[in-house]
């Protein structure tokens, strides 16, 4: 049987079921494929227009609402442009005087106010006497204003009497809270105005030393005149000052024993008086004190005051330092009978002037046995051969006292600012073959005073001192 070849020129037409596939997807409901010049699917031109006008329209109607708006404003809460909040106050006012003050509510806008509250904070030294309207709190600073028509104001007036120091400022300050009847929000504006004070009519003058030294009695006097117009009640006076300060007497008495303080009572125009401090000051003070008096009123209860002085007292000393060690201790320790007790003392000049003509004394207090003191004085070391000398206070207990001036060392004579003084000397403790009938226990107790007869051009002299020190001494 004859087999048929294929012949290599023949055109064998198949398709892919891919592309069967694709031309089935794109094929119209009738069979035909469709044209692909055909295929966008945009809406059509009408439907465009419809849409891009009228995103046009409400672009120019938002526009429209908008200027009407900055352009004619009804009203502008939100920058509280709709009320005008005001204070008329003087600028200047006498401690004590009549103030008067003007609070002003205004509606600048023809939209009225539905609700309105005022909260006023006066200065602590305003006494209200009266006010119109009436507030409507216990503490007389709160107004409810209720409605305020549009383009229309409420005014409130205070009448009272101010008081404070002079050159203070006294300050008041306004609040309102309103609402505006076409808006469901609170707003809020604030007003302050401020009034200088002036003079008092209560002067106060005070008189004391300018320098003093540690321990001298000096005087402080203060002078009171009513030189107003108008009657001055419940007036106090008080005097402050440092606590180094001791008084030993005054004029008149005080009212009570816990302050320095005068009840004066009620003034009235031209009436005077004085007060009079008389005491020391303990210690001296490398800065100067101030000593003030205060003179007040409490008509509400509460202490205002109306007029104050003050002087300046330096207390000369405060500069000087004195320092002292045993055994190169500053504070107690213990030794043992025989050992040798070295003592240091040095005078410093801190301040800005000279000090002349100075003593410094060292003071021993210390146990005996008979009138003989535990410490052995005739084996004493000092270079500068000090004047000793020594005293029975009680039985058993002996006082010695070194005293060394510008006889014994040269540079007590003056002691320039910056400048140093220092003394070195020994004592031995007494044993028991040296002084018979020694004690099992004892103790001496050690403190230096430095006098200094002038500073500067100041002629007064005065002492400084350190703290006492105690050495215990024991036998083994």
């Amino acid at each position: 049987m004859a087999r048929k070849r294929r012949s290599h020129n023949a055109t064998v037409s198949r398709r892919s079921p891919a592309r069967e596939t694709v031309e089935r997807l794109y094929r119209d409901r009738n069979g035909n494929l469709r044209d692909p010049r055909r295929f966008d699917r945009r809406p059509p031109a009408w439907r465009r227009w419809t849409i891009g006008g009228g995103l046009v329209l409400l672009v120019i109607l938002a526009i429209a609402a908008w200027t009407s708006f900055v352009v004619f404003r009804p009203f502008r809460p939100a920058a509280g442009d709709g009320i005008a909040l005001t204070i008329a106050a003087p600028p200047i006012a006498a401690i004590g005087s009549d103030v008067s003050y003007r609070i002003t509510i205004a509606n600048e806008d023809r939209v009225p106010i539905a609700a309105a509250t005022l909260e006023l904070q006066l200065p602590p030294g305003y006494l209200l006497a009266a006010a119109e309207p009436a507030p409507d709190d216990a503490r007389e600073t709160r107004w409810t204003l209720g409605t305020i028509a549009g383009n229309a104001q409420m005014t409130i007036e205070l009448r009272g009497h101010l008081y404070g120091e002079p050159g203070a400022a006294a300050n008041t300050a306004a609040t309102i809270v309103y609402r505006p009847s076409n808006f469901n929000a609170d707003f809020e504006e604030r007003a302050d105005a401020t009034t200088v004070l002036g003079t008092s009519p209560l002067a106060l003058a005070m008189d004391g030393p300018t320098r003093t030294v540690p321990n001298e009695t000096v005087t402080y006097v203060v002078t009171y005149e009513h030189l107003g117009e108008e009657p001055l009640t419940d007036v106090t006076l008080r005097v402050d000052v440092p606590r180094s300060f001791a008084l030993t007497s005054v004029e008149p008495t005080r009212t009570n024993d816990l302050e320095l303080a005068w009840v004066l009572g009620a003034l009235a125009p031209g009436d005077t008086g004085t007060v009079k401090l008389h005491g020391r000051f303990q210690t001296g003070s490398p800065t100067p004190h101030t000593i003030r008096a205060r003179a007040s009123i409490a008509p509400s209860g509460t202490a205002l005051t109306v007029a104050s002085a003050d002087t300046v007292t330096e207390v000369i000393g405060g500069n000087v330092m004195l320092l002292a060690t045993a055994n190169d201790q500053t504070s107690s320790f213990a030794a043992e009978p025989g050992a040798p007790l070295r003592f240091r003392v040095a005078v410093r000049n801190d301040g800005q002037e000279p000090i002349r003509n100075i003593a410094i004394r060292a003071v021993f207090d210390a146990a005996s046995v008979g009138e003989r003191s535990i410490l052995n004085y005739t084996a004493m070391q000092d270079a500068a051969n000090g004047d000793a000398n020594g005293e029975q206070l009680a039985p058993g207990l002996r006082r010695g006292t070194i005293v060394w001036t510008a006889e014994h060392i040269p540079a007590l004579v003056q002691l320039a600012p910056g400048a140093q003084a220092t003394l070195d000397f020994t004592i031995p403790v007494h044993t028991a073959t040296s002084l018979p009938g020694f004690p099992q226990r004892g103790s001496v107790q050690f403190h230096t005073a430095a006098t200094i007869g002038a500073t500067g051009a100041l002629e007064k002299p005065y002492t400084v001192t350190t703290d006492p020190m105690t050495i215990e001494i024991q036998r083994r």
